[in-house]
């Protein structure tokens, strides 16, 4: 296939490109908006109670620190980084879903056409087919190359929210494994299903009710902290799954001059 061709079928797929661009960055901020609010309940719920060192702020649910005495929560700065991280990433992706949602409903769409051609046995062209179909006007390469650099930004961007999301998880998860032993108090074959066999949403479900609060802190009521943390988790990585395919569609129209 020529290169004239490879272009004409660019400009053609254009409009089904900037739809799925549109549905990807809607989705992506709706995505990053479930990661920030999910992390945000379960700080703010445990902030008061996790919150007992000295000199220093660890109110954070992640990256917990199981201690002879009391649970520690993991700095503050790592559900700093989990809550507000995505709000980055939600504006632009709010953005572009506006900008292409717009382009792809209300601008002029064009008709392209490709004629296709071939030489019979005897030496005659002959017209084989025709394709048709509507595409938004070409937007110019230099755009596609710079939403090319800034989605694969925010696609390592979001990778580190999500790996850190989860490190943090599992670490305080690991943690608490240790504290509930300790609080249970069990020995022999129970020290095994604690430590091996118990689910992390498990190991949160304990925590939820047998954590006892601080001198100076009373939580209201319960949460399921284990399914609220898995949530975001998995919106999170949705979110990265999501850039990275934008990305992928970008770099593609980088590439290739319209």
């Amino acid at each position: 296939m020529s290169t004239n061709t490879c272009k004409e079928n660019l400009t053609m797929n254009q409009g089904a490109a900037e739809k799925k661009l549109t549905i990807f960055y809607t989705l992506t901020a709706g995505l990053g908006a479930i990661a920030s609010i999910t992390s945000g309940i379960a700080w703010g719920h445990w902030k008061q109670t996790l919150d007992q060192c000295v000199g220093r702020n660890c109110s954070c649910i992640l990256y917990g620190i199981h201690t002879p005495t009391v649970f520690l929560g993991g700095s503050n700065y790592a559900c700093a980084w989990i809550t507000y991280g995505p709000f980055i990433y939600i504006l632009i992706s709010i953005a572009m879903a506006c900008f292409h949602g717009f382009r792809v409903l209300f601008t002029k769409k064009k008709v392209v056409t490709r004629t296709v051609t071939a030489k019979n046995e005897v030496g005659e062209t002959i017209e084989l087919h025709a394709v048709q179909g509507e595409s938004t006007n070409p937007l110019p390469t230099a755009f596609w190359i710079t939403m090319a650099c800034i989605t694969s930004i925010f696609t390592i961007y979001a990778l580190t929210h999500f790996a850190i999301f989860t490190d943090g998880f599992l670490t305080t998860c690991k943690q608490y494994r240790l504290a509930l032993h300790r609080q249970l108090g069990f020995g022999g074959t129970v020290t095994p299903v604690i430590h091996e066999r118990l689910a992390c949403t498990a190991i949160f479900d304990f925590m939820d009710y047998i954590q006892p609060d601080s001198g100076r802190a009373y939580r209201e009521g319960f949460i399921n902290t284990g399914l609220d943390l898995t949530i975001g988790i998995s919106a999170s990585f949705f979110a990265w799954v999501l850039f990275l395919a934008a990305s992928v569609i970008n770099i593609k129209y980088a590439a290739t001059k319209v």
